[in-house]
């Protein structure tokens, strides 16, 4: 962290002793070592010399001495009142972890002394931002840019905090500008290629993330391209950013779709980005839980999200969350998320399910809420996920907190969650090293399904753009999920089944689709073979999809809500499945739902016995009919059972954390739910 090293020029006299000068030389040269010497030398024979406490504690900030920091400067400004100390004193509290209350504390002394400090004002917004307390960041961002029309950062920062409420076109003004006052800032052209990313710009943001070699980013935009060439280089670049600590900064998530990614990495990824981007709410202290409830009492069970709408979570949880069992669970919401109208939210309300907005709230406040609400289990649905607060549970409102559903991995610090709910296909106990939570295993299927999701009707071909006979194979995935090798086995398999065609969901970029054409003519098929379906409404959608013949998985991020879709809907789906569990998620419900032969060990499995399936018009035609018996009578689909079963698992987790005399934390131990 950058400190305040230079003597303020409001100090004529400080700056005119000749004694600080060597001191000043050795702190401008990066030698903080030879700094602190000849602070302390001097500090021997005049002990209230305020600049030399203070450069001293400038000189330990650097080396790491925090504590001899904060003191020192802490005597510095018992001496004189100066805003330099003060800006300084913010940054060893931040360094130290010490509370955004003291740390805003020290910013707001260095501006009540010096209004016009840049520095002080940006980092303050800063923390303001993070504690979600937009307009009066944004307020203060634009103060200090009308003092400062030439300070770059803040214009960077102020178009992060719009893209963060998106107002994007006023964000990429913002972040452009910056670019124009300082074109060499890296972290403004992330924020520019993020916000691109975001809003369909996608080749340009290919091109920034490319000149400044973010290639954990790279990877991302080109898969979203469908632009494949020289991905194995750029992966491999990835992954051996994600190996080195002090160089990635990437999203955890976002190696996902990388072939070559490893359980290990993948968890060592989390555990980079959880102190990076939670590290000060990781240091503090728990937020005081309130007394546990009694042991015959209903389980306090709190979920946390932004996603409680019409999205790909409530689509799968919102039976789930009808159905619980009030007379043992007391089921409460807390939502970050926009305020919304639309089905899913109805269902919400109609169902008299508590649902507290913390939106606005500040992680601390709303962290502080959920501990005053007497929260035993705090069930985090998003994880890794966009728009993730995981500094709310970082804070450790709840004395257990869970990770489920959004994100399919271990978020690998150990302070975001104890828990982490799978079944034995997805999170096998010989996996429990890959996650730095204690697995907890649900008897079936790890993901919920909503039993009363309404099927739309089912449409011609014609009228869904199908040729009117023919195999149609699909995947409604979304197009980053589609690597180079899963892409040409679907191309195999065109081409060993005449008059077949792919049907994919439409990636929403005309350049996308150019290149997913290309590739496949690049491979022998006719770009005719590719048909791309819009985007529908759900219920239309389930309708249509009754059309395939026969879904085709990607890997190694297997499909998740897609792969209950398309067997809800009663169409076969074959995977393959690997060691991650984003590798492993079709399987744990093709397991569930009674038919583990549609999974594959490796890509010649699949395409055997994809082509086995379509070379068999009686074999695929059996395979749908027991499907369509399966609807209502696997484990998968049975919501009201799910229920009784995740509840039970639970209290199988509360019973297992009052068992313990203190929190502690077991990697190697498997919570199951009661059989």
């Amino acid at each position: 962290m950058r400190a305040h090293k230079i003597p303020s020029r409001r100090q004529p006299a400080a700056a005119g002793d000749n004694r600080l000068q060597p001191i000043i030389a050795a702190l401008g040269a990066g030698q903080y070592a030879k700094a602190e010497n000849l602070c302390r030398q001097l500090l021997k024979s005049a002990p209230r010399h305020a600049e030399a406490n203070h450069l001293c504690g400038v000189a330990c900030l650097q080396l790491g001495k925090l504590e001899q920091a904060e003191q020192l400067i802490g005597q510095a400004l018992k001496l004189r009142q100066d805003a330099g100390y003060y800006l300084n004193l913010a940054l060893v509290l931040q360094a130290r972890h010490a509370g955004d209350a003291a740390v805003a504390a020290a910013y707001g002394d260095c501006l009540r002394l010096d209004p016009g400090n840049a520095k002080a004002g940006n980092n303050l917004a800063n923390l303001l931002r993070r504690q979600h307390r937009h307009a009066e960041a944004e307020q203060l961002y634009r103060q200090v840019m009308a003092r400062h029309p030439a300070y770059a950062l803040a214009f960077k920062n102020l178009g992060s905090l719009l893209f963060d409420i998106f107002r994007y076109e006023e964000a990429e003004q913002a972040i452009r500008h910056a670019l124009q006052l300082e074109p060499g800032m890296i972290d403004a052209h992330t924020a520019l290629g993020a916000l691109l990313e975001k809003t369909k710009g996608l080749e340009e943001a290919a091109a920034i993330f490319s000149r400044i070699g973010d290639c954990t980013a790279l990877q991302r935009v080109r898969r979203n391209l469908a632009d494949w060439s020289g991905l194995e280089k750029i992966d491999a670049a990835a992954l051996q950013t994600a190996g080195a600590n002090h160089r990635f900064h990437g999203e955890p998530w976002s190696l996902l779709n990388i072939p070559a990614l490893t359980p290990a990495l993948h968890r060592q990824a989390g555990h980079v980005f959880a102190l990076k981007k939670w590290g000060t709410e990781l240091q503090q202290e728990r937020i005081t839980p309130a007394p546990a409830a009694a042991a015959d009492s209903r389980l306090k069970i709190g979920y946390l999200s932004s996603d409680f709408y019409d999205h790909a979570t409530m689509h799968l949880l919102a039976g789930v969350l009808e159905a619980h069992d009030p007379q043992h669970n007391d089921i409460r919401l807390y939502s970050y998320g926009p305020p919304r109208d639309d089905d899913f939210t109805r269902r919400i309300a109609h169902a008299a399910i508590p649902l507290q907005n913390i939106r606005h709230l500040p992680d601390h406040a709303a962290a502080s809420l959920i501990a005053a609400d007497g929260i035993q289990l705090l069930v985090d649905l998003k994880g890794y996920t966009t728009g993730a607060r995981l500094g709310i549970s970082a804070l450790r409102p709840a004395p257990v907190t869970v990770s489920w559903l959004g994100y399919p991995g271990s978020l690998g610090h150990a302070g975001l969650a104890d828990y982490i709910i799978g079944d034995p296909v997805v999170t096998p106990p010989a996996h429990a090293g890959h996650f730095s939570e204690t697995l907890a295993l649900m008897p079936h299927s790890y993901q919920p399904n909503d039993r009363s999701r309404p099927i739309g009707e089912r449409p011609g071909r014609l009228a869904a753009g199908l040729p009117e006979q023919g195999m149609v194979f699909c995947s409604f995935n979304q197009v980053q999920k589609i690597n180079p090798s899963t892409f040409g086995l679907w191309c195999r398999l065109l081409a060993a089944v005449p008059d077949s065609v792919l049907w994919l969901l439409d990636p929403g970029h005309p350049v996308a689709r150019e290149n997913l054409c290309n590739q496949a003519v690049h491979r022998g098929i006719a770009a005719q073979r590719l048909v791309f379906a819009p985007r529908l409404p759900l219920e239309q959608h389930l309708g249509r999809l009754q059309l395939a013949d026969l879904a085709l998985d990607t890997f190694p991020c297997n499909s998740h809500t897609t792969a209950s879709d398309a067997l809800w809907a009663g169409v076969p789906l074959i995977t393959r499945s690997g060691e991650l569990f984003a590798s492993r998620v079709a399987a744990s419900l093709l397991t569930a739902h009674g038919f583990p032969e549609l999974i594959a060990g490796n890509d010649e499995e699949f395409l055997t016995l994809a082509l086995a399936l379509a070379n068999d018009p009686a074999r695929l035609e059996t395979l749908r009919e027991r499907l369509q018996q399966a609807r209502l009578a696997s484990p998968l689909f049975d919501t009201a059972r799910f229920t009784r079963d995740l509840e039970s698992l639970y209290a199988a987790i509360w019973r297992a954390h009052a068992a313990r005399s203190t929190p502690q934390h077991a990697t190697a131990e498997v919570v199951r739910a009661d059989s």
